[in-house]
């Protein structure tokens, strides 16, 4: 299987030791989740599973500095294999990025299904890291005050991250492809939010004569249904900026934040206006703010049904 967007990065591993396939998929899984299961070494390979089986624990064996580089343990009741070699890391470039440390069990989801659509998607141009997105928007003539971000405080107070989610995108001279990973723990209220967050951008890519194309990525088909329900209204209309307050409001009152209910009039004044933008949003039949959208369910990642490894345990030396 050959990933273009890898642009030989692959190369940067020959220093610590690892070359062909084993560079190839180690600079795949850290540049787009960090963790990885047997069943997606194996659709890597192209081969049957005794071979990914020893492929994998080839890696679980390999060490950089007397350090093993990859570990394994069970989440979410699957066995998941995790990169965590910092001087990998740090040869590939990916300094900042967070996909060497543990993670929640929704972020572990999300990072999955990730990789299993980028694997079922070799072909597709995709910008793999935050400086490649921000620097392939900036040459389009995009500003980044219009890409999607978070502010984050604290000891990286003032650090702005954009595309923070970092879920799978792709840039092509006639389309632009975003994906929404549903790892299943969220309502339908976060995929408006992040359709809100990305609709200036979007307005600007289709200025450069590209199509806006939203994939839906899960594994569970409610999910699906639930996301085909909204990428239905975004293909046939815009969403305008009162329906982008209603569904910061909505969050608001789910989550009870006083501080911006109360800058909106209070909670009842809330939810007077995200049922007057749900009743407008109804008649609207302004142009769509996507071009097209598709649904695409995870054969790998399925929670149920996903057949064990043999690997056990935490092999960490």
């Amino acid at each position: 299987m050959i990933f273009p967007h890898l642009q030989g990065r692959e190369r940067l591993l020959r220093p610590l030791g690892f070359t062909g396939f084993q560079a190839e998929w180690i600079t795949l899984v850290c540049l787009h989740s960090g963790l990885f299961t047997r069943d997606q070494a194996q659709a890597f390979l192209g081969t049957g599973r005794s071979t990914a089986r020893d492929f994998v624990h080839a890696l679980l064996a390999a060490r950089v500095s007397r350090r093993p580089v990859a570990s394994a343990a069970t989440t979410d009741g699957r066995h998941i294999c995790r990169i965590f070699g910092k001087a990998i890391y740090r040869a590939l470039g990916l300094i900042n990025v967070r996909h060497r440390r543990e993670s929640s069990i929704e972020v572990t989801r999300r990072r999955l299904l990730s990789l299993d659509f980028v694997l079922d998607h070799p072909d597709l141009t995709w910008l793999a890291t935050e400086p490649e997105k921000v620097a392939c928007f900036q040459q389009l003539g995009i500003d980044p005050a219009l890409l999607p971000k978070r502010i984050y405080t604290g000891r990286a107070n003032g650090r702005v991250r954009y595309f923070h989610i970092k879920m799978p995108l792709a840039v092509e001279p006639e389309r632009a492809v975003f994906t929404y990973i549903d790892p299943g723990m969220g309502t339908h209220s976060e995929l408006q939010s992040w359709g809100a967050a990305h609709s200036q951008l979007w307005d600007k890519l289709r200025q450069t004569g590209r199509r806006i194309e939203v994939v839906a990525v899960a594994w569970e088909k409610h999910l699906l249904s639930r996301a085909e329900r909204v990428l239905t209204s975004w293909r046939g209309r815009g969403i305008t900026e009162a329906e982008q307050e209603a569904i910061m409001l909505r969050q608001a009152i789910a989550d009870t934040d006083w501080e911006t209910l109360d800058r909106h009039g209070g909670i009842d004044a809330a939810a007077e206006k995200v049922i007057q933008a749900e009743e407008q949003s109804a008649s609207n039949n302004t142009p769509g703010m996507i071009d097209e959208f598709r649904l695409w369910r995870s054969s790998r990642c399925r929670r149920t049904g996903v057949p064990p490894s043999d690997l056990e345990g935490d092999i960490e030396g």
